[in-house]
């Protein structure tokens, strides 16, 4: 990993995180002055291609905004050789659930391209829960909505043979 600097250096980059936040599913229900916390506490951090944010077995405690770049979900394969199984590009938030609670990782995340993220972990994330308990229930609704998203994709993409490995939602 390249850097991580700080949300909260200046102003400007309090209100750019802000306007990202309000613009992710996840958070734009969130009360603002919750989300104007959130944007200070956000951290920003830079990837090489290759480096590791996080391996299988790891408890990711974070979740990602990618601004640019590449990220790649990768697991072994059957002849222990990495697989991409999920490409994330600009624009796309992974993570949310780490942020609700502890969670090995199933998977490797690293970078394949140079990237830069805007970065929240579950220990800021969880000043919120504390001072904004409304915020529970809020996030609670969006991750089970982001499930049901998930799956209705993977459903409308799975071939037949594979709708055996389907029906997350139905736990």
């Amino acid at each position: 990993m390249s850097s991580f600097t700080e949300g909260n250096d200046q102003v400007p980059q309090m209100q750019k995180n802000l306007e990202l936040l309000k613009g992710l599913p996840f958070f734009s229900p969130f009360p603002i002055q919750a989300l104007k916390i959130l944007a200070l506490l956000a951290t920003r951090g830079d990837f090489l291609p290759g480096d590791l944010l996080y391996e299988e077995g790891d408890d990711p405690h974070r979740a990602y905004l990618i601004l640019h770049g590449k990220l790649a979900l990768k697991a072994n394969g059957d002849d222990n050789k990495p697989v991409t199984i999920q490409q994330f590009r600009d624009g796309d938030f992974l993570g949310s659930l780490s942020l609700l609670g502890s969670m090995p990782a199933l998977f490797d995340l690293t970078s394949e391209t140079e990237t830069s993220v805007l970065t929240l972990s579950r220990k800021q994330f969880s000043k919120i829960l504390k001072q904004f308990p409304e915020v529970l229930p809020i996030s609670l609704a969006a991750a089970l909505k982001e499930i049901n998203h998930w799956e209705r994709k993977n459903i409308s993409e799975a071939a037949p043979c594979c709708f055996s490995r389907l029906g997350i939602t139905a736990l």
